[in-house]
């Protein structure tokens, strides 16, 4: 069984500008979890990369050739100049998928597995999203017309979360990626009206591309699918659990909250030294062997990041500090100790010992007292 990433260049370019000009930029906690997530990988089995030249470059500078045991290709230069790389950012991976033979398991580089795959069923997900959710809610009315109206498909099926993903067969491997890769080109083509509110490609495309394809083409070959873990309900980030990592919308959150980043960074950092010390050299060559630091130009939050947050995904400040207060990160698992003027998201949990209190201030509202002290 073979374990692969795929890493595809062309959504991290801006259109407007020559790519030649352009470098790829990856922020600290993410090349920290690519790497984690490779070592475990290659512990399991071979492990594969499949990336662009663009890609190939980045990942030859960044010195992690050495972990992919199973080699790196180039074959995402290959993927048509029609799929919208704005829209379709994942198209990468169902290229990938082409180019590693069944049984594999594809994994995000924001995911780690704790442990060796122990196949339940032919195919295995992540975990299920709900086909009722804003986001999967109109799939039919939209994409029906790209070739899956007729009865073989099977609307009935909830989506999966594709940050890892078991394929046993080839025939369902081939389907779902042909498949895939077909309905993101036509869907790039297709002329959207403005008259009926579309100007551009509905953004819930590359979704149902993703992962409400996959349980869709599992049903038409008739296998059998399970789920490696669950998520809890609320904002998108998948609770520490003994199965995987995945950051998911957590990275978004580690952009725009400098708090929970460096403590992300040093967490990943000693965890991977203390698992694969022949990591060092490379988390050296990052300038990330010691420990970070927060400093004061690390809360200067680019706006940008904030207007393009979710709305289930908000930060706060802490106030006025009384005794020891923990903040819990419930995508890593770990405690950091808050101190005044801390910022939180939203799916943080504050912990403080007894005695101790705080005040959280959420998007300029009323500040909300946290603990027990009364003074």
């Amino acid at each position: 069984m073979t374990y692969f990433h795929s890493y595809w260049t062309r959504p991290l370019l801006d259109p407007a500008r020559p790519a030649a000009e352009q470098a790829i930029e990856l922020w600290d906690f993410e090349v920290l979890t690519w790497l984690w997530s490779a070592l475990e990988l290659r512990r399991l089995g071979p492990l594969r990369l499949v990336t662009d030249a663009r890609g190939l470059l980045a990942v030859q500078r960044a010195g992690l050739e050495w972990v992919y045991s199973a080699g790196i290709s180039t074959a995402l230069e290959d993927i048509s100049a029609d799929v919208d790389p704005t829209v379709f950012w994942a198209a990468g991976k169902l290229r990938a998928y082409l180019e590693v033979p069944a049984p594999c398991v594809s994994v995000d580089t924001d995911a780690v597995l704790w442990g060796g795959l122990q196949p339940t069923a032919p195919v295995m997900a992540l975990h299920e999203e709900n086909r009722d959710w804003g986001w999967y809610s109109q799939d039919a009315d939209l994409f029906q017309q790209f070739g899956f109206a007729g009865p073989e498909w099977d609307w009935t099926a909830h989506p999966i979360n594709a940050g890892v993903v078991y394929i046993e067969h080839q025939a369902l491997l081939t389907l779902y990626a042909e498949a895939a890769l077909r309905f993101m080109q036509d869907c790039s083509r297709h002329r959207w009206q403005p008259g009926a509110g579309r100007e551009a490609i509905p953004p819930n495309a590359l979704l149902f591309a993703e992962q409400r394809l996959l349980p869709m083409c599992a049903r038409r070959l008739g296998q059998a699918l399970t789920l490696i873990t669950r998520m809890e309900p609320g904002p998108a980030w998948l609770p520490h659990n003994a199965e995987c990592l995945h950051l998911w919308g957590a990275k978004l959150a580690y952009k725009c909250c400098p708090d929970a980043r460096v403590a992300a960074v040093n967490y990943l950092r000693e965890a991977i030294l203390g698992r694969f010390p022949e990591a060092r050299p490379t988390l050296a060559r990052w300038a990330l062997e010691q420990p970070s630091e927060l400093r004061p130009v690390d809360r200067e939050v680019p706006q940008v990041l904030l207007r393009s947050t979710p709305n289930d995904l908000t930060f706060s400040l802490l106030h006025r500090v009384r005794g020891l207060v923990f903040v819990r990160d419930p995508v890593l698992g770990i405690r950091r100790l808050a101190r005044e003027g801390s910022m939180i998201w939203s799916a943080e949990v504050l912990e403080p010992e007894p005695g101790a209190s705080c005040e959280l201030s959420v998007g300029g509202a009323t500040p909300v007292r946290v603990g027990h002290q009364t003074d």
